[in-house]
């Protein structure tokens, strides 16, 4: 089920009430709460199909095992081939799911280029075309990081299953992250939950933002996007012309509000996850922070997808090296690590260039940060608010434009898509290719934006999600009411989520 429905209510209160009447109990209350997590976890997971949970059952089952050898055993030797072991079975679960087709399609593209001849059916015989199972890159990532943290002995070994088993399917977070560390959201599952009133209030204002983003925001934007992007593949494969001759304007502004799109369905997808577990007693790690405040790409990236870019840090640039080998194998390292996030993200080309775009603009800010012009320390404040403003709308703009990559079908969408925005002839205010004119698609975006724009410069000015209380009653029950108005009557329901793709 998706949290943007009416049966994850009920669902959710349903829970709520079942395991805060388990607190209650004198003796076993502990395990009886984990116990209808657990349960409640394998059942919201099943909603999709119950057949995947075959493959995280065994996922928990794998790395719970292996982190206790990690544990027990004393030679490193055997401890490296068991962190092996489990690495290789996450990754070979994950990669037969989500990258086989992708591999094998385009090996036979490759051989094809070389004998046309070869592979008359395609190559179909050779594909799965495997449904690819919900949130399996986040709870793969999030069980391998147990077990990593546990080899480096970060963390010791989880012995009670059950224990761990709700923290590898606790089902907020189970689909859509965050991507949480055994340190972080484990420990909670070992210990007492108390109900607070504090986290109730905190609770429900996240569940109502998330809501507001999921199904206003970026279910508005969506339409928008669509004019240019097109609703789907097959609609696209059907007529890749369509791909051709937009306005660069047009195509500018959907790629920017594409990125609004992407973080407001997946920021409020988390936001509700984070509502959900406080209402459950759990503290979820916050997954955005006003990425569209960021003066800089890796200002961008400190607040964008927090947990993966931590995951991808901890676990892949800092093991190839880091920062720790020199310059040039810095750089190196970040294109490496950037790439290989780009393709965690789809298997596709165009999140692998998507990936190498990132790593190429991260490497590039470090290189020329230091020859940029700065204002002095006694500038006037304006100034300053000016040039932050600028940083702020250059970040967010080439972070936008990138997202031709990101939501396109293929190479060649992309590619056509650029030559609108490169094609300095084809800007008008005037409606093009079917397509309104640019000052009415701007209209159209700012209206859909412009609440979550002042929430989110809130959050960002006062550093807390929860700056709505700090405020007057009248001003609180006036944006309860707004977020409520275009939940309920303008709000589009049950859309999955983007990121249950990936």
């Amino acid at each position: 089920m998706v949290f943007n429905s009416g049966v994850y209510i009920y669902f959710l209160i349903a829970v709520f009430t079942i395991y805060w009447a388990v607190s209650r109990l004198p003796r076993g209350a502990h395990r009886a709460q984990n116990t209808v997590l657990l349960l409640s976890s394998y059942f919201f997971y099943g909603w999709w199909d119950w057949l995947y949970l075959v493959l995280i059952f065994a996922s928990t089952t794998l790395d719970y095992f292996v982190g206790i050898g990690l544990d027990s055993l004393t030679s490193e030797r055997k401890r490296k081939l068991l962190i092996t072991f489990s690495i290789s079975c996450n990754l070979t679960i994950l990669g037969i799911f989500k990258y086989y087709d992708f591999f094998i399609t385009s090996f036979i593209s490759m051989v094809r280029q070389f004998d046309p001849g070869a592979f008359p059916d395609g190559g179909a015989h050779l594909l799965l075309n495997a449904i690819l199972p919900v949130g399996i890159s986040f709870y793969t990532f999030q069980s391998m990081a147990y077990t990593v943290d546990v080899y480096r002995r970060q963390v010791r070994a989880e012995r009670n299953f059950l224990d761990f088993a709700s923290f590898v399917c606790f089902f907020p977070q189970l689909v859509a992250g965050p991507i949480e560390r055994a340190g972080d959201l484990l420990v909670q599952m070992k210990n007492n939950r108390q109900f607070t009133w504090e986290n109730m209030r905190n609770g429900a204002w996240m569940i109502l933002l998330g809501f507001y983003m999921k199904t206003y925001v970026a279910d508005n934007i969506s339409p928008l996007v669509n004019l240019v992007y097109l609703d789907h593949k097959f609609a696209y494969h059907q007529n890749p012309l369509a791909a051709s001759g937009h306005g660069g304007l047009q195509v500018i502004l959907a790629s920017v509000g594409f990125a609004f799109q992407i973080y407001s369905d997946f920021w409020g997808y988390s936001a509700i996850a984070m509502g959900s577990a406080l209402f459950l007693g759990f503290k979820l790690t916050q997954n955005f922070n006003a990425p569209q405040m960021a003066e800089n790409p890796a200002d961008l990236w400190r607040r964008w997808h927090i947990t993966l870019n931590r995951w991808v840090t901890d676990y892949i640039y800092i093991p190839l090296g880091g920062s720790r080998l020199g310059v040039v194998r810095k750089y190196v390292n970040l294109f490496v690590a950037m790439l290989l996030m780009g393709l965690w993200h789809g298997a596709s080309w165009t999140f692998f260039v998507w990936g190498g775009f990132m790593g190429a603009w991260l490497i590039a800010h470090q290189i020329f940060r230091d020859y940029l012009p700065k204002l002095s320390e006694g500038a006037p404040a304006w100034k300053k608010g000016t040039v932050k403003a600028l940083k702020m709308a250059a970040t967010f703009g080439v972070f936008g434009l990138s997202a031709t990559c990101f939501r396109a079908y293929d190479i060649h969408q992309t590619g056509e898509l650029w030559k609108s925005i490169l094609d300095i002839s084809s800007y008008s205010l005037s409606p093009v290719h079917g397509v309104m004119g640019a000052g009415d698609f701007l209209w159209a975006l700012v209206k859909k934006l412009i609440v979550l724009l002042v929430i989110d410069f809130m959050a960002y000015r006062t550093g807390s999600l929860y700056w709505i209380f700090d405020r007057p009653v009248w001003v609180r029950i006036t944006l309860y009411s707004v977020l409520f108005f275009f939940v309920l009557i303008l709000g589009e329901f049950g859309k999955d989520v983007i990121y249950f793709a990936f």
